[in-house]
């Protein structure tokens, strides 16, 4: 038996597919001749596999980069239903698990590692790994090594040390969404010499898009309208923030759509469970920020709704290329407003705050430090924000934060929390009605929450959020949309739970001798307004939606769809899309 036969054999057993897809085995003969490799595959392309694969032949553990550590326990499990051993790292486990599971890879009892980035940072780990035969280091989602990538992660950067430390194994990076700078980039950062580049192109046939501008009410009749009209298909709505999903779960559910709310300021009890919820079909609809999205392998997606615009490109086509991943057709709509670029310039000065807020945020932290040698400082973004000499959003503040932790002046040991305050200002009827008779769910929690909790209501008492929320059975981030609807109507006091964070002051410096690439800084805050001047041409544009975007992944020789908003001359109204966006 040849190679070739060998691995189609394993793909088989394993996998249960009869041929490779495209760039599939380029990229794993590529592997296995021990050569450094960079795949770029859309979403969809079967990228996991390359490593999945090739680490079955290789003498030895393929360690697995991924930054998605609420899914490594899922992709491990589906590892190991079809006969791949496999384990994960991370900090969602004890350090006597790693210890334990550290002894099993050494044993040979697993074959694929996943590994967090953020775990390089411990030396003791490092050295552990040097003991391992490592046959394949794997990169996934390897745009977030690139800071000209739409989701640049500090702690990528540690991989080219780590990869030196651990002996020079082959390396093999994995995006879906690379443009040819952040190609080039990832090379640069991960210093590989003549690696096999196998792009595959980003073309998704099976996917329908289009563009509609709209006024917000609109934007949300249309959606409802649309999801309406085919109850029986799942989908994702995306949004700008996580109050606007809360608002548009509760108009779905009014509507009786079975929609559940994912963002990043839910526990990781309640993201779990929206993701078995929309995994399983139970929700037929997710409205979610961008938390929402890396590693769902649900094939059945038939439709993706921005109802805001992102910022950059790579964005909205990861997002929209979660559609379809089975490949039937399936539909992809972008609704816009001038003001949503209003939101996206926020973001973006949030997370690039100018040098002179960092300086002053050092300044402040040093200066208490030394007034309290020896004490860590407690203290909250809002609190830090009004010693600044100007307001500052609170996501700058952490934004700097992280700046100087990464860059070893300060660090952030331990977070601490309070419970919060609960106290009726009103008579249950009157708060009854408040809620409004289409709030469903917000009528059902606040139900339960009187029926427990009555007496101690109309007193007033300090709660943990989550606990209540298993006593009366309720999802937490249902129970706080109920109770600030209740405070902005003067119904409610709620005084929410204290979040501080832990500083401590590593080097104390004068502000004006830190070491900070401030022009490196001020390059990463202009591009990003360059990628979102793109995100919104292609707004405006009257290429081909799919050229378009092919276009700026470096894809100069793509036919026109012949199916999107643009190249059909109608515009995406509920009017016009018959399900799927056949028009």
């Amino acid at each position: 038996m040849n190679k070739k036969q060998a691995l189609l054999q394993l793909l088989k057993i394993h996998f249960g597919y009869e041929s490779f897809r495209p760039g599939q085995e380029e990229a794993i003969d590529s592997v296995l001749a021990g050569k450094n490799t960079v795949v770029v595959m859309p979403t969809g392309g079967g990228k996991s596999l390359i490593f999945q694969l090739s680490a079955l032949v290789l003498d030895g553990i393929t360690i697995v980069i991924s930054p998605l550590i609420s899914l490594m326990k899922d992709q491990v499990d589906s590892l190991l239903q079809v006969g791949i051993p496999a384990t994960f790292i991370n900090s969602s486990i004890s350090q006597s698990e790693v210890d334990q599971r550290l002894a099993q890879i050494k044993s040979g009892e697993c074959k694929i590692v996943y590994i967090a980035p953020e775990r390089f940072y411990n030396q003791a780990f490092l050295e552990s790994l040097r003991e391992f035969k490592v046959a394949l280091f794997a990169i996934d989602e390897a745009h977030c090594i690139s800071q000209w990538g739409h989701d640049f992660r500090p702690s990528y950067l540690r991989l080219h040390q780590t990869i030196n430390s651990i002996g020079n194994p082959p390396v093999v990076v994995l995006t879906a969404t690379a443009t040819p700078e952040v190609r080039d980039d990832i090379v640069k950062q991960l210093h590989l010499i003549g690696p096999t580049m196998i792009v595959t192109g980003f073309a998704r046939p099976n996917l329908q898009f289009g563009v509609a501008s709209l006024n917000d009410r609109a934007k949300i009749d249309m959606i409802v309208d649309f999801i309406r009209s085919a109850p029986a298909q799942s989908g994702i709505v995306y949004v700008g923030t996580r109050s606007k999903a809360d608002e548009l779960a509760d108009i779905l559910t009014a509507h009786d759509v079975s929609a559940v709310t994912y963002h990043a300021g839910m526990d990781s009890e309640s993201r779990e469970w929206v993701q078995n919820s929309f995994m399983s079909g139970a929700a037929q609809v997710v409205v979610a920020t961008n938390a929402f999205g890396l590693g769902i392998n649900k094939k059945d997606i038939r439709f993706v709704i921005h109802h805001d615009m992102p910022g950059t490109i790579e964005a909205y086509y990861q997002e929209a290329g979660r559609a379809g991943r089975d490949g039937e057709s399936s539909f992809c709509l972008l609704l816009y407003s001038p003001k949503d670029r209003y939101l996206r310039e926020f973001f973006i000065k949030g997370d690039n705050p100018g040098s002179h807020i960092i300086l002053e945020i050092y300044d402040f932290l040093r200066r208490r430090a030394n007034d309290n040698p020896g004490e860590s400082i407690l203290i909250t973004y809002s609190e830090l924000g009004q010693k600044l000499s100007e307001p500052v959003p609170e996501m700058a503040i952490g934004t700097a934060l992280k700046i100087l932790e990464r860059e070893g002046y300060i660090t952030r040991p331990n977070e601490k929390t309070t419970n919060a305050f609960l106290q009726s200002k009103a008579e249950y009827g009157s708060m009854f009605e408040s809620l409004g008779k289409r709030a469903k769910t917000q009528i059902e929690v606040f139900t339960k929450l009187t029926e427990r909790f009555s007496s101690e209501l109309k007193k007033g008492w300090e709660i943990s959020l989550e606990e209540i929320s298993v006593i009366i059975q309720v999802k937490r981030e249902a129970l706080l949309r109920t109770i600030k609807k209740l405070e902005e109507q003067g119904l409610l006091e709620y005084r929410p739970p204290f979040k501080g964070t832990e500083i401590k002051v590593l080097k104390s410096v004068p502000p004006a001798d830190l070491t900070l690439d401030f022009s490196a800084l001020k390059n990463k805050e202009r591009r990003a307004y360059e990628k979102l001047d793109e995100m919104e041409s292609y707004v405006y544009s009257e290429t081909c939606r799919q050229q378009y975007i092919l276009s700026y992944f470096g894809d100069h020789n793509s036919k026109k769809c012949g199916q999107c908003d643009v190249c059909l001359k109608k515009g995406p109204t509920v009017k016009t899309i018959s399900y799927l966006g056949n028009y």
